[in-house]
Formats: structure tokens, sequence, C-alpha cells
């Protein structure tokens, strides 16, 4: 848990760059905004708060929750990626990693939760080899940057517990919220 902690942190703070059409501007991307938060910070906000009529849910606090680092199965991707000078940390790249070393003979599966009504403070994505309850394995990277399109962390791995991680919709906590205030 200490390490998971750790590694989203990192990733949260990661600087994913800044980009011409990037509508960031000088501290609008979620990196720099991270970025003056400490690992304690991040440990000591709220799990959910209400903003105006939304609900939030801590991007830290639901991947702490949900997913369990593997250093060993990471560690392998990188020094994958370090073989070959024309390789470098991108979602073909974890889809060729993932179809050959961890998921073989299994359709690779991607889900961007920007795509979707979600509570996450952060958007991310995340892949999975086969039927999702075939492979408790993901790789993931957060959202870090201001436009949709761009600013991804690199991937790392995680074990997750699906039930928990992908308890992430918009409706499941409207529907939550509503019964803690009644």
């Amino acid at each position: 848990m200490k390490d998971t902690k750790k590694v989203i942190y990192k990733m949260l703070t990661e600087n994913t760059g800044v980009h011409m059409c990037d509508s960031g501007g000088e501290n609008g991307r979620h990196w720099q905004r991270n970025q003056k938060k400490k690992l304690k910070d991040f440990i000591n906000e709220p799990d959910i708060k209400k903003d105006d009529d939304l609900i939030i849910k801590s991007i830290f606090h639901h991947l702490v929750e949900s997913c369990e680092y593997l250093p060993e199965q990471t560690k392998l991707y990188e020094t994958w990626l370090k073989q070959d000078k024309t390789r470098y940390n991108s979602l073909s790249e974890i889809e060729e990693f993932m179809a050959k070393y961890t998921h073989q003979n299994k359709k690779i599966n991607i889900i961007y939760t920007y795509n979707e009504e979600t509570v996450l403070s952060q958007e991310i994505q995340f892949l999975y080899g086969g039927d999702i309850y075939e492979s408790d394995i993901i790789a993931l990277s957060i959202h870090n940057g201001a436009d949709a399109r761009g600013g991804f962390t690199d991937y790392k791995f995680f074990k997750v517990d699906w039930d928990m991680f992908l308890n992430y919709s918009t409706e499941c906590y409207e529907e939550y919220y509503r019964d803690q205030v009644a």
C-alpha cells in the first residue's frame, strides 16, 4: 500500500509537458497544480466532496483504494521500452507489450474515462486483456494535462479490485450523496 501511494503521487505530479494547443495556461494543467502538493496533502484531502452541484471523488483516494502497484511488471515494461530506441511510453507501445507479454492471445481493451460520466477528479486511461473479469492486471495512465487529447503520464502496472476500481459513475455517487444528506 505504501508503494502504491508513492507511485500514484509520483504519477499525479509527473510533468507531462506543455503543448501550444493545450489550454492549460501557466498553471492550468493537472501536473502543475498537483506539483504544489505533497503526498500528505493528497492523503489528507477528502475522499469525496461536493462542489456546487458536482460530486468529486479524489483520484488519489480512488486509486489507492482500488489498486496495488506491480513494480516487477512495470520494470519489465520499462526494460522492454529501452531495448529499442524507437519505443517510448505510449498507448501503442503499451498495447503491443501487453499483447506479447502479459495478455497473450487476448484482445487488449482500452478505457478512457473522459468518454464517460464520472466523479473522478482527474481522468484516467487503462488497458486490460480479454474480458474485464479475466484478469485483474491493468496498465494505468493518468491524464495530467489540460487538453483531453494529450498530457498522459507514463504507464504503470497495477492489480485492481474491479468492483472498487470501476465504481466511479456519476449516477452511483449522486444516489449515495442523496442518501447521506437525507
